[in-house]
């Protein structure tokens, strides 16, 4: 399966499961709201029905007294009430009358709040009563004042606990209304009670987020090898295939029998076959000194090093290497101590590393300035006049065969394995390498290595 299928396929499957997450939530929420209202409701019930037995002292006599009697004056205040139902202003007027006697004289919240505190229940609310129905009566003439037909809760109590419905007829009034408590804490409570629901659901997506997040990752890392791997072999095809190629025009040209008169043709060919032999065998031997190197068979045979002359030993031999390359090479010393511990040979191919990219990386004449400091610390800084390293690049300049400009084989030669084994080294000295680039302004490679008390700097062991 391809790598792009692979994510967006994961991905699918993530959204579906955090859809499946929410839709749980969401059927776990609505099951614990309804079990509230069970509870609190049943406990609110039982309440009221103890406030009306008058277990609070309540009479409901009173009550029926004042709506007989405003109810009466409505009846027969002569103009107030019309022979047809009762509308506009007067019936909003009548229901505020009727709602002010209820809320005066029937509320029980004194009572209920001290019987949810008994049950162990949370006592913070708000109430309201809401008239369904109100008809004033004048001895068998029924004159409707209102009527609410909807079944809907008002708008102020939508999501209150429907506690109890009363219905009551007089002499003179029908009616029938509805007592709403609405629980402050109640979303609290429910999100409470969920706690459990909503750790695991987080655990969950937080699992499946990081194995989405290992797997894209491990696929990119996987796709950057693969396309490094193919650069490697590119690369390494190339290199090998230019000896290959001399060696056997060198093999071909030996076959004539006119070239064998001339010995000094024969002697400069034959030695132009060792050459090219010797460099594909340095080619074959980088790669195996990287396999043995990730296999950790090599150990590093530290020595004290008199840190000047080794530096400006490998200089000297880097500048016969490089002789007619018209090469500036400047150093700067800061020395507290002579000797450092080190493993000289492969310290040797670090600085034989770094100087040549600096030489193969650049465009102009080559300068490289070397500041070496000895303090607690080795720092090596080689700074040179190159063609940099893009950002983009300098996060993977260290990786095995990674090589910055990718395809552009014939224009410097290598393996994409010069850094990766100058990191390892550094590495193994306990160290570290830094490197800051900006292109077209050259390179500066950082090698600080801590001088410990195994090895103490400053003696010759």
């Amino acid at each position: 399966m391809k790598p792009r299928l692979s994510i967006i396929l994961s991905a699918v499957a993530l959204i579906v499961l955090l859809i499946v997450q929410y839709y749980n939530i969401s059927v776990t929420f609505q099951t614990k709201r309804e079990q509230f209202d069970n509870r609190y409701g049943a406990i609110v019930k039982q309440a009221l029905y103890d406030y009306a037995s008058g277990a609070a002292g309540y009479q409901s006599d009173s009550l029926f007294i004042l709506f007989d009697s405003i109810s009466e004056e409505l009846v027969f205040q002569s103009g107030q009430v019309p022979g047809g139902p009762v509308n506009g202003t007067l019936q909003q007027q009548i229901l505020a009358s009727y709602n002010r006697i209820l809320l005066d004289h029937t509320s029980p919240d004194g009572y209920l709040r001290d019987y949810l505190v008994r049950a162990g229940a949370d006592p913070d609310f708000r109430s309201g009563y809401y008239i369904r129905e109100l008809s004033l009566l004048d001895f068998d003439h029924v004159i409707p004042v209102y009527h609410d037909t909807t079944g809907l809760q008002p708008a102020g109590l939508r999501n209150a606990l429907h506690a109890n419905t009363y219905a009551f007829e007089g002499n003179y009034f029908r009616i029938r209304y509805d007592y709403y408590i609405d629980f402050t804490h109640k979303t609290q409570i429910i999100y409470r009670d969920m706690v459990i629901t909503f750790i695991l659901a987080a655990v969950t997506i937080l699992i499946v987020l990081f194995v989405f997040f290992m797997t894209v990752r491990n696929m990119l890392i996987q796709k950057r090898l693969s396309d490094m791997k193919t650069d490697f072999i590119n690369n390494m095809t190339h290199e090998l295939k230019t000896p290959l190629s001399t060696i056997a025009v060198a093999s071909s040209t030996l076959g004539d029998e006119n070239l064998l008169k001339d010995k000094k043709k024969v002697l400069q060919i034959s030695e132009m076959i060792k050459k090219q032999n010797k460099h594909l065998t340095q080619l074959i031997d980088r790669i195996l000194e990287i396999s043995i190197w990730e296999k950790d068979q090599v150990k590093l045979k530290k020595q004290s090093v008199h840190i000047y002359e080794f530096i400006e030993d490998r200089i000297q031999l880097f500048r016969m290497e490089n002789t007619g390359k018209n090469l500036q090479i400047n150093t700067a010393y800061k020395l507290d101590k002579d000797f450092v511990a080190l493993d000289e040979i492969h310290m040797t191919t670090v600085l034989n590393n770094l100087l040549s990219n600096a030489v193969k990386y650049c465009n102009e004449k080559p300068e490289i300035r070397i500041e070496v400091s000895v303090n607690l610390k080795l720092k090596i800084r080689i700074r040179d006049n190159g063609i940099g390293i893009r950002k983009e690049d300098q996060r993977q300049i260290f990786d095995k065969f990674y090589r910055a400009g990718k395809g552009d084989f014939k224009t410097v030669k290598g393996l994409g394995l010069g850094l990766y084994y100058v990191k390892q080294i550094v590495t193994a000295h306990q160290g570290e390498i830094f490197l800051h680039s900006l292109p077209g302004k050259g390179s500066t490679f950082t090698i600080e290595i801590p001088l410990n008390d195994e090895h103490p700097a400053g003696r010759r062991r």
